[in-house]
Order: C-alpha cells, then sequence, then structure tokens
C-alpha cells in the first residue's frame, strides 16, 4: 500500500470518526436549544411585547430601542429581532452581542406603540347627535378639566384632545430631556401622559408644548374630517368604529411606526451540558488521532531526516549535496524538489564567480593600459600628447561607465532600484530617443528612422523607458555598418504595446541568441571595445522591461540583421492618460 494510500485511509478513518461525533453533539445541542428557545419564548413573549411597545409609546421614536432590546435577550437568553414593516432590521440583539445573527421563527409578533383611545370616550361615542357638532369644535385647552358642554365634551372632539395631549406631552419632555440632558420619555401610558410631578418640573416647556400643538390647527381639521369621510360611507351609524379608527390614524403621525418582533433561540453551544457520553467519545477521538499522527510521522520521519541532514550540509557550503530519490510518491518528489533547489543554488553559486570573474577580466584590461602607459610617461618612453591624454580619459570614462552599469544592475537585480511610473506615450518617447540618437548614428554612416504614428499609452518610468530605448538603438548603431538602416516602431497588437528596434548590421549567430542578455557578454568583442560598450546595456534593458511587466525577444540572422522587440502591458482608454 502506497504512503498516499496509507495516509488517505487514516484520514478517512479519523473524519469519518469526527463527522460522527460532530454530527451527534450537533443534534443533541439542537435538539436541547430547540426545547429550551420555545419555553423561554412562551415564557417571556408578553414581557417582551409590552416592554418594546412601552418604551415606544413613550418615546415616540425608536432610537435607543437596541438597549431594551440587548437587556431584554441578556435576561431572556433568547435571539431578539425588530424589523420593519418593510423589512428592514431596526434591532437584533445577536449583532449588538457581537455575535453572528442566528435565526428567528417565521410569524412575526405585532409591535404597536401607538397609545389606545380612553374606554370612556369610546363608550360615548354611539351618540349620533356629538357628530353634528364636529366640524365646529377646535382645541383651546389641553391639561385642564375635561369639558362636558355639548360641543367639547363630545366624544370627536374628546378623541382629538386625547391626541393632543399625547403631541404636547412629547414634545414637553423632549424640551426637558434637552435642559437636563435626561432621557426624554413619558413617565405613563395612559392620557394626559404627563404626570402632576413632571407637569410641575418644568413649567416653561409644558406651556411651550401646549402652544405649539395649539397653534397647529391643520391635524385637527384632517382628523375631523377623518371622522366624516367614515361616517359618510357606511350605511348603517358606527361612531366607535370611525372614532377608534380616526384617533389611531390621528396618532399615529407622532407616535412611533409599529414593528414586527421575530424571536428565536441564541446559537450557543454549552459542550458542559453534553455529558459522559461526549467526554467517551472525544476521548476516543483523540486517541485515534494520536495512533493516526505517530503511524505518519513514523512513516515521514525517515526521509525527512535524511532531507534534514542534507540542508544542513547544503547551508554549509557543500553545494554538490543530494539526496536519494526511491520510488514515485510524495517524499520522492519533495526530494527532488530539493535535488534541484540544490542544483540551482550550486549554479547560482558559479553565476557568481563567473561574474566575478568577469567583472575582473573586464577591469584588468584597461587598467593594465593605463597602468602601462603612466608607467611609460613617467619613464620618458611615452612622449605626452593630447591624443594620449585623451585615449586615457577615455579609458578611465569607460570604467566609470562599466560601474555605473553594474550598480544599477545589482540595485535591479535586489529590486531596490526604484521607479516613477506615470502614464506616458511611448511612440513619442521613441521618436524623441531616436531624435537624440540621430547625430551619432549619422556619424557612422547610419539612417536612423521612427516610424509611430500614434500615441501608445502605457504605465512606466519614463527615464528607465528612456534608458532601454537608448540601450537598443546604441547596441543597433554600434553593429550596423556605414550604410545600413535602423527602423524604430511603435505600434499596438493583441492588446499590448509594442517597441521595436530593427536593423541591418552583423547580425547574431543562432547559438549565442540565448546569451545576448547575460551579463558582458558581446557578439563582436572588438566592435564593443573600439565603440565604448560596457557589455551590460541588454541584460539592464531586460531587467528594467521586466520589472514595467513586460517582455524582450531578440531574432537575428547573420549578415541580415538583428530585431528586437518589447512587449509591454498597454494601458486601458478607461484611465484618462490621454487627457
Amino acid at each position: 500500500m502506497s504512503f498516499r494510500l496509507r495516509l488517505f485511509v487514516l484520514v478517512m478513518l479519523v473524519a469519518v470518526t469526527a463527522i460522527g461525533a460532530t454530527a451527534w453533539l450537533t443534534l443533541s445541542l439542537t435538539q436541547r436549544e430547540v426545547t429550551r428557545s420555545r419555553e423561554a419564548q412562551v415564557r417571556h413573549q408578553t414581557e417582551i411585547i409590552d416592554t418594546i411597545q412601552s418604551y415606544g409609546l413613550r418615546h415616540g421614536h425608536w432610537p435607543g430601542v437596541d438597549v431594551v432590546v440587548a437587556a431584554l435577550a441578556e435576561r431572556t437568553e433568547l435571539h431578539i429581532q425588530l424589523r420593519t414593516d418593510d423589512g428592514q432590521v431596526l434591532a437584533d440583539s445577536d449583532t449588538l452581542q457581537n455575535r453572528p445573527s442566528g435565526g428567528v421563527r417565521g410569524s412575526s409578533l405585532a409591535i404597536d406603540p401607538r397609545p389606545l383611545l380612553d374606554t370612556k370616550i369610546i363608550n360615548t361615542a354611539g351618540d349620533p347627535k356629538v357628530y353634528g357638532y364636529l366640524a365646529k369644535a377646535r382645541l383651546t385647552d389641553i391639561y385642564g378639566p375635561a369639558p362636558t358642554d355639548v360641543l367639547n365634551g363630545s366624544a370627536p372632539a374628546l378623541a382629538a384632545r386625547q391626541v393632543a395631549q399625547y403631541r404636547a406631552a412629547l414634545v414637553m419632555v423632549r424640551c426637558h430631556g434637552q435642559k437636563t440632558k435626561t432621557d426624554p420619555a413619558l413617565l405613563t401610558d395612559d392620557a394626559p401622559y404627563l404626570t402632576a410631578a413632571q407637569m410641575r418640573a418644568d413649567p416653561a416647556c409644558l406651556r411651550q408644548a401646549t402652544a405649539k400643538v395649539l397653534a397647529d390647527t391643520s391635524w385637527q381639521v384632517d382628523v375631523n374630517a377623518a371622522f366624516y369621510a367614515c361616517i359618510a360611507k357606511r350605511a348603517e351609524f358606527q361612531g366607535d368604529f370611525c372614532l377608534q379608527t380616526g384617533f389611531t390614524n390621528a396618532v399615529a403621525t407622532t407616535s412611533a411606526e409599529p414593528l414586527q418582533l421575530y424571536l428565536g433561540g441564541r446559537d450557543e453551544t454549552d459542550l458542559s451540558e453534553l455529558g459522559r457520553p461526549a467526554l467517551y467519545g472525544a476521548a476516543g477521538l483523540l486517541v485515534l488521532a494520536t495512533l493516526g499522527t505517530a503511524l505518519i510521522a513514523r512513516q515521514v520521519s525517515r526521509p525527512v531526516r535524511r532531507l534534514t541532514a542534507a540542508s544542513r550540509e547544503l547551508a554549509g557550503g557543500h553545494l554538490d549535496t543530494r539526496v536519494p530519490t526511491r520510488g514515485g510518491g510524495e517524499l520522492a518528489r519533495l526530494s527532488q524538489s530539493f535535488n534541484a533547489m540544490a542544483e540551482a543554488v550550486q549554479r547560482s553559486e558559479e553565476r557568481q564567480r563567473r561574474l566575478i570573474a568577469d567583472v575582473a577580466h573586464e577591469m584588468r584590461t584597461p587598467l593594465s593600459n593605463l597602468r602601462g602607459y603612466l608607467e611609460g610617461l613617467s619613464d620618458g618612453i611615452v612622449e605626452p600628447s593630447r591624443e594620449l591624454f585623451a585615449s586615457l580619459h577615455e579609458e578611465t570614462l569607460l570604467q566609470r561607465r562599466i560601474l555605473d552599469d553594474l550598480q544599477v544592475l545589482a540595485l535591479a537585480e535586489a529590486g531596490d532600484l526604484g521607479y516613477t511610473k506615470a502614464p506616458l506615450d511611448l511612440a513619442d518617447l521613441a521618436s524623441t530617443s531616436a531624435t537624440a540618437h540621430r547625430a551619432v548614428a549619422a556619424e557612422a554612416g547610419v539612417t536612423l528612422t521612427a516610424d509611430a504614428p500614434a500615441p501608445v499609452w502605457v504605465d512606466g518610468d519614463g527615464d528607465r523607458l528612456r534608458q532601454v530605448i537608448g540601450n537598443l538603438l546604441s547596441n543597433a548603431i554600434r553593429y550596423t555598418d556605414r550604410g545600413g538602416q535602423i527602423l524604430v516602431r511603435v505600434f499596438v497588437a493583441g492588446g499590448v504595446a509594442i517597441l521595436a528596434v530593427q536593423d541591418t548590421g552583423v547580425g547574431i549567430d543562432a547559438d549565442d541568441l540565448a546569451r545576448v542578455f547575460d551579463r558582458f557578454w558581446r557578439a563582436d568583442p572588438a566592435r564593443q571595445r573600439a565603440t565604448g560598450g560596457t557589455g551590460l546595456g541588454l541584460t539592464i534593458a531586460h531587467r528594467i522591461v521586466t520589472d514595467h511587466g513586460g517582455s524582450v525577444e531578440v531574432v537575428s540572422r547573420p549578415h541580415v540583421g538583428t530585431t528586437f522587440t518589447v512587449r509591454l502591458p498597454l494601458l486601458p482608454p478607461s484611465s484618462g492618460a490621454m487627457f
């Protein structure tokens, strides 16, 4: 049996056991929670409804009800959720207690915070004569003794007076609450909604509230009109129905809006309630997991120890360290990956050594020339001349360029080469670079042409991309004989921006194409040295383009010419680059 199959069987055994135990625990807890939740809902339903309705009636709005909901949920251990009639969640006890919102039962309970019409007024609503005086009724007093005359003591007038009392009471407690920084709430659910102590506490706010309500006569007209419309629509006189309907509609303009109450159980798990069977199941699962882990550790430890030892040897400098690979399982592939990594590290070390040797070689030749000339000048063997000093100065400049290019390349490969990217027109950048190199090309007898008819927008660092184009153009001029041509093209193809530098130079052998971007590689060392090249330009250009998310390709035929193609991500039109 393979290691994968053994591991699979063991994991499946552990998984099935765990799933079975989890299912049993879940069903047990769910059943107990559902039973407890139903009992709690029946036991606390009336309390929750009365408390929330009283809050809405005494405040006239719902801000702050979340505190009431949280306290009720904590006391009853239920999930309480309030929604508006259009389904918007106004308060959720689970959310308030920093828990994920759990489920609630499908049926809702109505929360109606509107005050009820005094039963004494309802009992006098059956006399049809009182409705004849309704159009003339206007409130002149709210909190004085109840009027008893035929007009103002009629049922509709008394109902309107009770609406005015509720409106004025809310205005008064809010005014007093602003002054004292206390909760602006009524202390009773019954008319006149203000206690004698509240009235005495702030006479100024009471007068202000009374005056405000009495001054607003528009709602009284609407109430009277609603009463009349209700009476007119009914064949038989039903004053009590119309009176209660009109009162409810009138007081709804001031009171809090009705809500829907949803109850549910808390989504919590109390492991202490599971008892001894759960402990036995958990212990068995732990034992099984321990045995399985030990078996897996035994199977894995041997090749892992080999890998550990090999890693230490590799870290100690033994780069030729490898581990044996047996079979085709996962550990064998891990060993193969380790060997591949070790091979890559060894190649990297060899490349570093070659780089140091190449740098030493590149620096040794010009420094030897400088040393020879300086010793000759010192011994009087070589006559000093302006041309000699110019040549020596050119050698020092070449060394400086090599050092600068090495620094740029080191920063780029370390990821520390800074880029200041911005939308730029690659066509314009190529045309400008071609113009800057046209004089050098003309001096070399080479015709340099730019073909960039339309803007091509990319996101890049203008200075670094100009350096790329400059390196490609300098390289093309250097390897193109007198009478040759260089063409720079910028266009869009396949959804990417393309920059192509094509020359009719000496070309590159097919065997050397793979080394074009290597450090210090030259197609013609004599020609490169003669024209001042460092052998690092194409390497730097390749690094810069890669950092811009692009690529560089080269196609060449000896004695026909070479084409370098740079591909960069095209800037989307929606970025507004052209503006």
